[in-house]
């Protein structure tokens, strides 16, 4: 069934080429410093950076309580795309499901414009919920970079 949330598209723009963009997505040291919104610290980021290589990133919440989301790489494209699978590890694996993220890096005044759309979100409050923590971390990416 295809989902009728519409996507939720994030643009940020960065003064660095796209392919500094790019290798903070894509290397694990990197995004450890900014994939935690807010107070979520990153503690642990795999990536196998290919079509049909998987990603793993664990979050741990202020309280402790860590979250787990992984996927597969669908599109590679250096330094300009990269698509995956977005998939929250649920305590009951029935309640899992794929979403579609789209991360899209394009020369934009001597800097990069990044477009973040991610689809096929389950629910409104999903939505409402990833875009929070997107809207942060767009922002936190800025100080890596």
């Amino acid at each position: 069934m295809q989902s009728t949330i519409p996507a939720l598209v994030i643009r940020r723009t960065y003064d660095v080429p796209p392919e500094r963009v790019f290798q903070a997505w894509t290397t694990p040291e990197l995004a450890k410093q900014f994939l935690g919104p807010n107070d979520v610290t990153t503690p642990d980021v795999e990536m196998d950076v290919r079509t049909g290589g998987t990603y793993r990133i664990v979050m741990q919440m202020a309280d402790g309580e860590r979250w787990t989301v992984g996927g597969v790489y669908r599109e590679v494209q250096p330094p300009h795309r990269l698509q995956m699978t977005w998939r929250w590890k649920e305590d009951d694996p029935n309640d899992e499901r794929d979403t579609l993220l789209t991360l899209e890096f394009n020369p934009h005044d001597g800097g990069t414009e990044m477009i973040l759309t991610h689809e096929q979100l389950a629910s409104e409050e999903s939505r409402a919920g990833h875009a929070r923590g997107w809207e942060a971390i767009a922002d936190q990416l800025r100080k890596v970079l």
